[in-house]
């Protein structure tokens, strides 16, 4: 098991047991919502430290983690 894959289940299980501040807020998954603007619900999630935890070991793709999004490198190569 990775260490991120560790992080998310215990992001998973915490989300069971506790509602995280994004909990059917579709503007956490949207492409087009700016981090900044939902950083602060973040901030006051119950879970954010888990949250920020999976984020900084995953690095998702997609998606508004701990008031974070993670980009890819989009640069190509010639």
């Amino acid at each position: 098991m990775t260490k991120a894959t560790d992080a998310f289940e215990r992001l998973q299980f915490a989300m069971f047991t506790t509602d995280p501040a994004c909990k059917d807020d579709d503007r956490f998954i949207s492409d087009v919502v700016p981090a900044a603007t939902l950083a602060p619900i973040c901030r006051t999630c119950p879970v954010y430290d888990l949250c920020a935890a999976y984020g900084e070991l995953d690095r998702p793709k997609a998606g508004i983690w701990a008031g974070k999004r993670y980009k890819t490198n989009t640069k190509k190569g010639n």
